[in-house]
């Protein structure tokens, strides 16, 4: 299974309250890579901040494409469209958009670690208690409030805070190819 695969498949479970979003998606897909096969379907464990598996059963994910756009449906859930961008060293960045709130897009960090998939959904009110904690403030990242959100402008402000998340913070979510 390729690493980027699993990377497209978390992007759907950032859709959470208080995330890290943008008005406009921060990469176009000119800029996005594509490595998901059309169809691919992954189990989604929630994990605990030790890293362990949460008890109950997994969700599951399956991703297809529709143009441009992975479309990424979450068990029963009404789908989402997305893309995945690679930042290097086995990270990646997903964005979603949910097609019935125009206006908005959301993103999660995915970590390859070459047997599984990690995701990083941050809170906004858990990442700025995580940089406070660490000397820092959501101003450091340009973060501007929007709502119970972290809304960014650029793309390099919310690639440096997730990388900030990704040395600090615990991964949310596991993801295996079935």
């Amino acid at each position: 299974m390729s690493y980027m695969r699993l990377l497209i498949v978390v992007a759907a479970a950032g859709l959470l309250s208080g995330c890290f979003v943008s008005k406009t998606p921060l990469f176009t897909p000119a800029d996005a890579d594509y490595p998901i096969a059309d169809g691919a379907r992954f189990t989604v464990w929630k994990i605990d901040p030790l890293g362990k598996r949460i008890d109950g059963a997994p969700d599951h994910l399956t991703v297809t494409r529709d143009g441009a756009d992975y479309v990424y449906t979450l068990q029963d859930e009404k789908p989402v469209k997305g893309l995945t961008d690679d930042i290097g060293n086995g990270f990646f960045i997903a964005l979603s958009r949910d097609m019935t709130k125009p206006g908005e897009t959301s993103y999660a960090l995915f970590h390859n670690t070459g047997t599984k998939w990690l995701r990083y959904a941050p809170v906004c009110s858990d990442f700025a208690r995580l940089a406070a904690e660490h000397g820092k403030s959501r101003a450091d990242f340009h973060i501007e409030p929007s709502g119970n959100d972290c809304a960014f402008k650029t793309y390099a402000d919310l690639k440096a805070a997730m990388m900030f998340e990704a040395r600090y913070g615990t991964p949310n979510a596991e993801y295996v190819a079935e």
